[in-house]
């Protein structure tokens, strides 16, 4: 039965992630192209940027005679990414699947559903963790510095990694635990869901550039820092201890630091799992008052429908929003630090008299917006129930354009917010520099937007099962993503190889602002026309 169970939820997780349609139709071969080739680049991005990050510090260390820290620096890192993969992960799979109540009404014991479902979570963070422990391991052959490693260490270094994703998801339960019951006590528990999201990965991005900015500073106080973890994060010590001197003292350490409270946190939740699951939390009770009802609309009702759609699905936020959020943190940035930003920025202005600091504002500001793909998937996001929508006595253009306008919205204003700080923070007082730092993100804004939706109307995905596959796996937002990419990419080569300065970057960004708008208008008479008929089609 154990088994048995834990092959459904892998096949459960597999399914969610990779399998969207109906078995007997045959997947379009240019999705799974564009999906692999995206999976691809995340994994080299990945795989590259903790190489990059560890052989920065393999030389160093071993140099200094402190090759443990190497090690204990892989074991924080492979912690901290395990814990924020999965932490969120354990309050779905564990507290909040939904077939909880069913699994608990069989004579199955609740001790062997949660060891099912904690052994899925233990192969996803195997995943994460590889994408640290193999550049981890690959550096050490290519610097040569294998040799300075006892045999037994290699073997230690393969097996406290094996324990390490323990001692994170044994973390990652108590606080997906915490965060499911405070979340279950709030009205908005989608948007906390979301700023906890937030807050984790900006922590994690936080860390990593941080050490990489200070990596000269943390070569040569290598031996300082790495007393300071000795004595403060005992098990990242033996962990790298274990490595690099081979001592079974520490590899026993350690181990009982990884596999104690993960034995600990399987027992208390073994014990408390049903009232866990299906216990019913206390929430704020809401004492009706009568109000005036108020009527909205067609356009404004549809709207208020897309925006609750959007607020419902914290994961559809985070994956079609990465453009508005970063430009958040650009602009938080910009008020509480400004130094952080201006001085490189300054910095990058000097080197060319085109390279003015507005222009580089705007163009920072238009790279972000192109990340949002919210109008992407929205089509696709409506279903099986699609014919709910189209049998209203609604007028087709609203029904799409109340789409784009949740993109336009959602990415648009923190644009705009951002370009207005810009304009302050650097006192931008060029009026052609001010129009750019405000209309050139908008205007690529609006031309994405409208963009996402007729992407969606070619490309449409309505019979999926899980709707993040749509956000995720869809052609259309494949294509809005890449193409957001491919078009940034084209102005730089245009400008650089092309036109070789011969006109300055305010006129060209002024250009390229005009043909956004040209095309948005495009965009927008064919929604009007043969896109409203497209999607009347589709039922």
């Amino acid at each position: 039965m154990t088994w048995n169970l834990i092959k459904l939820n892998l096949i459960a997780m597999y399914n969610a992630q990779f399998r969207g349609r109906k078995a007997k139709k045959k997947k379009n071969p240019i999705t799974v192209f564009f999906i692999g080739l995206f999976v691809l680049y995340i994994i080299a991005a990945m795989l590259f940027s903790f190489g990059f990050l560890f052989f920065s510090m393999c030389g160093p260390f071993f140099n200094a005679g402190i090759g443990w820290f190497y090690f204990a620096m892989a074991g924080i890192f492979v912690f901290v990414f395990c814990f924020i993969g999965s932490v969120f992960m354990v309050q779905t799979i564990i507290f909040n699947a939904r077939d909880n109540e069913l699994l608990l009404s069989m004579p199955i014991k609740p001790s062997v559903i949660l060891f099912s479902r904690l052994f899925s979570l233990l192969v996803t963070e195997y995943i994460y963790e590889a994408l640290i422990v193999i550049p981890v391991f690959a550096v050490l052959l290519i610097t040569g510095h294998i040799s300075d490693i006892p045999a037994i260490g290699i073997v230690f270094f393969f097996a406290a990694s094996a324990l390490l994703p323990l001692f994170s998801l044994a973390v990652a339960s108590l606080v997906g635990w915490l965060v499911s019951l405070i979340s279950l006590r709030l009205r908005n528990k989608n948007i906390v869901r979301v700023i906890l999201y937030v807050v984790f990965f900006a922590l994690f991005f936080w860390l990593y550039m941080n050490i990489m900015s200070n990596m000269n500073a943390l070569i040569m106080r290598g031996v300082e820092i790495a007393e300071s973890v000795r004595r403060t994060i005992f098990p990242a010590y033996h962990f790298g201890t274990a490595v690099a001197q081979g001592s079974w003292l520490s590899f026993l350490i350690f181990a009982i630091c990884a596999i104690s409270p993960f034995i600990l946190m399987c027992y208390l939740f073994s014990r408390s799992f049903f009232k866990l699951t299906t216990g019913e939390r206390s929430a704020k009770k809401i004492v009706y008052q009568e109000k005036r009802l108020r009527a909205s609309g067609t356009f404004v009702s549809l709207l208020k429908r897309e925006f609750k759609f959007y607020l419902s699905m914290p994961m559809y936020i985070l994956n079609t929003s990465l453009g508005a959020i970063f430009t958040l943190i650009f602009t938080v940035v910009l008020l509480v630090r400004p130094t952080v930003l201006t001085e490189p920025l300054s910095l990058v202005a000097s080197i060319s008299p085109n390279l003015e600091i507005g222009l580089i504002c705007a163009t920072i500001i238009t790279m972000l917006s192109t990340m949002n793909t919210v109008s992407a998937p929205s089509i696709s996001l409506e279903g099986k129930t699609l014919w709910v929508l189209r049998s209203l006595p609604l007028q087709t253009s609203n029904i799409l354009f109340s789409k784009t306008t949740v993109h336009i919205l959602t990415s648009g204003i923190p644009a705009l917010l951002a370009g207005i700080v810009c304009l302050f923070v650097f006192k931008i007082s060029k009026a052609a520099q001010i129009a750019l730092v405000l209309m050139m993100p908008l205007s690529v804004t609006v031309l994405f937007a409208l963009l996402g939706v007729v992407l969606n109307l070619v490309f449409p995905r309505l019979d999926w099962i899980n709707p993040l596959q749509p956000v995720k796996q869809g052609l259309s937002t494949m294509l809005v993503l890449f193409g957001g990419m491919a078009l940034i990419a084209a102005l730089v080569i245009v400008y650089v190889f092309v036109l070789d300065f011969r006109i300055t970057l305010e006129v060209y960004l002024s250009i390229c602002t005009i043909a956004f708008l040209v095309f948005s208008a495009t965009l927008f008479l064919y929604i009007t026309s043969a896109g409203s008929r497209r999607f009347e089609a589709l039922l």
